[in-house]
């Protein structure tokens, strides 16, 4: 049975998923009818990632900067180049 997967598109969210551990699995892109691609960030779902999205989205998540700006600019880069 396949382990079901938590997806967000919101790349602060990834990056802060990341500095606290969790493993991106990948990204997927979908072109818009705009004409840009969406990212969306893959991880493995469980209650542990799911406390963390809650912190997350009540404001409360605890952050080390040095980690989270690192994370963060690695999923910008590999967003910019299209997951190459």
């Amino acid at each position: 049975m396949e382990q079901p997967r938590f997806t967000t598109t919101d790349t602060p969210l990834a990056a802060y998923l990341i500095q606290a551990g969790f493993i991106l699995l990948e990204i997927e892109y979908e072109l818009k009818p705009n004409g840009k691609r969406q990212a969306s960030f893959i991880f493995d779902n469980s209650a542990e990632i799911q406390e963390r999205v809650n912190l997350y989205n009540r404001g409360e998540a605890v952050i080390n900067l040095v980690l989270y700006e690192h994370a963060k600019g690695s999923l910008l880069d590999r967003i910019m180049r299209g997951g190459q």
